[in-house]
Parts: structure tokens; C-alpha cells; sequence
């Protein structure tokens, strides 16, 4: 018998900081290794014995994934899609599901292609599991507390939930994951608060007072996919250390194929190299030397083109998206091509800049983080 027969997979949200990937669709239908990064989350939830996928979406979601979840969910698992009318936070998101929901379910983001891996830890803590009440949530050890929910702990106990803290005091090293074992009981209990982009958190914090919740802690990497460099981590999980080079792909004799490389059906290379790159559908390079960039469908890169991957200070790369400035936490990092551009010939790139949709580069153009 599985531990839990249903999720609850949190899909709404407009990406719009997912740019230039955006593309009308989810970011979770982004394509890696030929199938859509949700394809393999619900392969993972098939390995732990889901039956049952509650989607909630946003109103304006443009059918993308329920096309990919037709395509993909094998037939003894049911989806049922629902509308979150507004983006009010997570804890909203799942009130959508309330009139479906089992006495226990698990809630993740679309991206956790690994959530099997998260739950098999579970068979370390069997007392966890012994009281059908116990809210049980996933934790890992993180160096950067200020981004994320932080617990407070007396052995597996949580004891207090915050989120971004800026004052560590009696808090431990461990964050929270975004993977949850809940409970109906629970959610009617967060029903009772005031909407919010923390409500979920908040009712953590509140119930937590006087029902037993727990943290089990992770070892392995849990992905996520806010920003479209977020891709990197999720692509290094998939390739494991190798490369994905689509059936249909030309490959050029002098091209060079690096670790970590994804070449999607359609894309035509030579005397190119290749590291920690996503190319995607029916792109044609011509030559170059390109690293730890992102380039998107049907685009166009001339001959000669290479990217600039450092800052002279080696500090962490900065990109704007939104009109903000944000820090990526990544040393080294290229470029990010929108879908159906074109790059001229001997055109480089600086660390750190992103090219919108359709964008056109004279031919000896240096593309600095401005470009946008």
C-alpha cells in the first residue's frame, strides 16, 4: 500500500520572471531531454503510487498543460484541473483543491522531478508515519537562510516556521524544501486565515502550536524554477553527467559536446563548442564556443560566436529580469537567447545577458546585460 495516493501540484502563476522563456505556457512545459520538465515529476509521482493529480492553474492558462498532462499521465492515474482566480500565494492555491482532498496528500511544485527520492527518506523516520495526523515536511541544510522558510527544531519537531528571516536566533540550519505532507484537518484550519502570499507558511506556524509537525531532512537536490537559470540545475540533474543530443540533430564532425549539454530535435551544429548549454528546437549555430547559456527554439546564431561567462572580480553573475536587478548566485554564466533570434556573425556575449524573443544582432555586436 503507497503512503499516499493523492497531490496536489501547484502550476498557477503568471512566469512572467521566467523571462525570455515565457512562450504563453508554463515554465514546467519547458522542454529538456525531449519531454517537458512536469513529464518527469509525474513519472516520479507514478513511482510513489499517486493515483490522483489535483493541477491548480491560473485562469489565463492557455490549455499547455493540460496537453501535457493528457499526453503524459498513464491511465490508472486521474487529474483534475482547477483555477486559482487570483495569484494570492500558495496557501490559496491549495484551498482551491479543499472539496477533493484526502485525508492525506502531498503538495509539490511542478518542478520536484525527484519527489520519489524526497519520500523514500521517509523509511528512515517509520514513527513519523505512525499517527495519520502528523504533518510531515521536508528540509535541507542551506548556507543562504535569507531566501527561504527557515525552520526552528527540537530533534525532527518543528517548532517555529519563518520565512526570508533576518534575525537566525533560535532557528536552525535546515529550510524548507516545498514538498509537504498534509492533511485535510489542516487545510480547513488554514481556511480560517486571512488570504495572503504566506498564508500557507503562516498556518504552518500557527498549527504547529498544537498538532505535531515534523521535518525530514534531504540529502539530495530539490529543484526549483523560478528564473529560467534555474533550468541549469534541473538540466545537470537529468543528464547526470552527460549529454542529450536529439535523434534528429545534425551534429557537425568538429563540433564539441561537452557535460551537461541539451540539444532538442531540429537543431543543426557545427565547429561549435559546447558546456552546460540548453539548445532548443530547430536552432542552427554555425560555429563558436558557447558555456552555461541558454539558447531557445528557432534561432539563428552566426559564425563565430562566443560567450563571456566571468566577472573580472569572479563575483556572482547578476541579471535583470523585470526591470531587476537579481543576483543568480552562479560564478559562471553566459547568455539567455529568446525563441526566433537572430545573431550575426562574429557576435560575442558579456556574463549575464539576455536577448527577448525575436531580437535581431548586427554581425560584430557585442551583447552586453543591457541588450534587453
Amino acid at each position: 500500500m503507497s503512503l499516499v495516493n493523492q497531490v496536489v501540484i501547484l502550476a498557477a502563476g503568471e512566469c512572467s520572471r521566467f523571462f525570455p522563456f515565457t512562450r504563453r505556457q508554463h515554465k514546467s512545459d519547458f522542454i529538456i531531454a525531449g519531454k517537458p520538465i512536469i513529464a518527469r515529476t509525474i513519472e516520479a509521482l507514478d513511482k510513489i503510487g499517486i493515483t490522483k493529480i489535483e493541477v491548480i492553474q491560473s485562469p489565463d492558462d492557455d490549455q499547455s498543460l493540460q496537453e501535457t498532462f493528457s499526453n503524459y499521465t498513464p491511465s490508472h492515474i486521474s487529474v483534475t484541473f482547477h483555477t486559482q482566480a487570483q495569484p494570492l500565494g500558495t496557501g490559496n492555491a491549495i484551498l482551491q483543491a479543499l472539496s477533493q482532498l484526502e485525508n492525506r496528500f502531498l503538495v509539490i511544485n511542478p518542478q520536484q522531478i525527484n519527489v520519489n527520492e524526497h519520500l523514500n527518506n521517509l523509511k528512515k523516520s517509520p514513527d513519523l508515519l505512525s499517527d495519520t495526523q502528523n504533518l510531515i515536511l521536508f528540509s535541507k541544510v542551506t548556507t543562504n537562510p535569507g531566501r527561504y522558510g527557515m525552520f526552528a527544531l527540537d530533534g525532527q519537531k518543528v517548532t517555529k516556521i519563518i520565512e526570508k528571516p533576518t534575525n537566525l536566533d533560535g532557528l536552525s540550519n535546515q529550510r524548507n524544501v516545498g514538498v509537504y505532507l498534509l492533511t485535510k484537518d489542516f487545510v480547513n484550519f488554514m481556511s480560517t486565515l486571512p488570504s495572503s502570499d504566506f498564508q500557507l507558511i503562516e498556518a504552518l506556524d500557527q498549527y504547529l502550536k498544537n498538532h505535531p509537525v515534523f521535518a525530514v531532512e534531504i540529502e539530495e537536490s530539490s529543484p526549483t524554477l523560478k528564473y529560467a537559470w534555474d533550468l541549469f540545475g534541473i538540466n545537470k540533474h537529468i543528464q547526470n553527467g552527460g549529454h542529450y543530443i536529439a535523434p534528429d540533430a545534425q551534429i557537425g564532425p568538429n563540433c564539441n559536446i561537452g557535460p551537461n549539454v541539451n540539444i532538442e530535435s531540429g537543431c543543426v551544429l557545427n565547429n561549435v563548442t559546447l558546456n552546460n548549454c540548453l539548445i532548443g528546437k530547430n536552432t542552427v549555430i554555425k560555429s563558436g564556443s558557447i558555456s552555461d547559456s541558454i539558447i531557445g527554439n528557432n534561432c539563428q546564431i552566426g559564425s563565430n560566436f562566443t560567450t563571456q561567462t566571468k566577472n573580472i572580480t569572479n563575483t556572482p553573475i547578476e541579471v535583470t529580469i523585470k526591470n531587476k536587478v537579481v543576483n543568480t548566485g552562479m560564478i559562471s554564466f553566459g547568455v539567455l537567447i529568446g525563441d526566433n533570434s537572430i545573431i550575426g556573425n562574429n557576435c560575442s556575449s558579456l556574463p549575464g545577458s539576455v536577448l527577448a524573443p525575436q531580437s535581431q544582432i548586427n554581425p560584430e555586436s557585442l551583447i552586453s546585460p543591457e541588450a534587453q
